[in-house]
């Protein structure tokens, strides 16, 4: 069948389960002919749309890690948008943190329980186009929460959207 598997990592899985698999569309699934073309436009404009906005999403990826780990939340205020709207989805309940003062508190509590705090982030991919644009990344977090050893990685998106002052 036209069907191949693909590996759903979750930093927060049950290790007795192995990894999850689902269906993805094989790669060499053909399309048809009247449709190559429309594709071929979509990738190149998709390609071409990053110009700078890329860089500058990929340069607030790297100032948010900085941030974390020197647990400054003033310079993660910068960072987020004062609108009161925008969210912060995470794995532990509740998940879903609205505004920015929320968000704060959330990260305050957390740097308070931490110490030794290291994030690290890789395959860093950015793209943006007008006024909004997204970051994927592999992240990893290592430190100390009281006696225990704090080790957790996984994957994260982040959206952006450019306002008065930038991304």
């Amino acid at each position: 069948p036209p069907w191949g598997w693909a590996r759903v990592r979750s930093a927060m899985r049950d290790q007795r389960r192995g990894p999850r698999r689902l269906p993805v569309a094989s790669r060499h699934a053909s399309l048809p002919p009247a449709v190559r073309p429309a594709l071929l436009l979509a990738l190149v404009l998709a390609a071409c749309a990053g110009g700078g906005g890329s860089s500058a999403i990929e340069a607030l990826v790297t100032k948010e890690i900085t941030a974390l780990n020197a647990k400054d939340l003033s310079t993660l205020s910068q960072i987020w948008s004062p609108d009161p709207d925008i969210l912060l989805f995470d794995v532990p309940a509740p998940g879903r943190f609205q505004g920015w003062e929320r968000i704060a508190r959330v990260y305050k509590e957390f740097f308070d329980r931490c110490s030794e705090l290291k994030v690290t982030v890789r395959n860093v991919r950015a793209h943006a186009q007008d006024s909004l644009g997204y970051a994927t990344y592999d992240w990893s977090m290592n430190g100390r929460m009281g006696e225990y050893t704090l080790r957790d990685h996984g994957e994260a998106t982040a959206i952006y959207r450019q306002e008065k002052g930038g991304w």
